[in-house]
């Protein structure tokens, strides 16, 4: 009847125990959990952006009669009118024109307000810094930011295996971090006929361009454009 009875539940000493490993656990899984969720968020961003980015695309050939080839003369200089045009078909906010040489009459985006302004205001994959843009620019109304370069008007200039107007780049969340290509930045060729993402086609290969965690002088992100879109 006087037996000791063995004591149950846990000492204080070992509830203090188990409270720190639990803390440790947490302070290494938590970030990793919200990275994983904030790059699978900038993914689904980028597809949804590129789909309104085409369909703009398809409406400005349709406009020009099946082919953009032509439709903004001088070069670089057309630049401003490839903007325009693109503007007409989006949702902007704000709209930067480029130096003179691309045929606008501003300072460029990043002193307007729609690029990211300054030395390691953004960055490539591999870490590299990247400053200023004088090219011209948007602000979309969902926060995004763009720029334009016009290099063909008769959009014959060679990249890959294919022929192309110029280009644009889009940071889909504008100015909030982490103002890296193949993170939250992402480019695409202006084809005569369609829109046509870095790392397809053979320019910018995904496989030396879209590396995570790589400092290689190759891997700048770039190619992280199409191999998202086709994940």
């Amino acid at each position: 009847m006087n037996k000791m009875k063995k004591k149950s539940g846990f000492t204080l000493a070992e509830t203090l125990i188990v409270i720190a490993i639990i803390g440790i656990i947490a302070s290494i899984v938590t970030p990793m959990l919200f990275g994983t969720t904030s790059d699978a968020e900038l993914k689904a961003a980028w597809k949804k952006q590129y789909s309104d980015l085409s369909q703009a695309t398809m409406m400005l050939v349709a406009d020009n009669g099946g082919t953009l080839a032509g439709a903004f003369p001088g070069d670089l200089a057309g630049t401003e009118d490839l903007k325009n045009a693109f503007a007409s078909k989006l949702n902007i906010i704000k709209d930067c024109s480029g130096l003179s040489a691309r045929g606008g009459s501003g300072s460029g985006a990043s002193d307007e307000g729609c690029w990211h302004d300054g030395d390691a205001s953004w960055h490539k994959l591999n870490g590299l810094d990247l400053g200023s843009s004088t090219d011209t620019g948007l602000i979309l109304n969902n926060g995004g930011l763009m720029r334009f370069e016009l290099n063909n008007s008769n959009c014959n200039h060679s990249v890959g295996n294919y022929t192309r107007c110029g280009w644009l780049v889009i940071d889909i969340n504008g100015f909030k971090k982490p103002n890296i290509i193949g993170k939250d930045i992402f480019y695409a060729s202006i084809a005569s006929n369609t829109l046509i993402p870095y790392g397809a086609k053979e320019f910018s290969d995904p496989s030396t361009t879209c590396i995570e965690g790589s400092t290689a002088t190759d891997n700048t992100g770039d190619g992280c454009s199409a191999k998202y879109l086709y994940e």
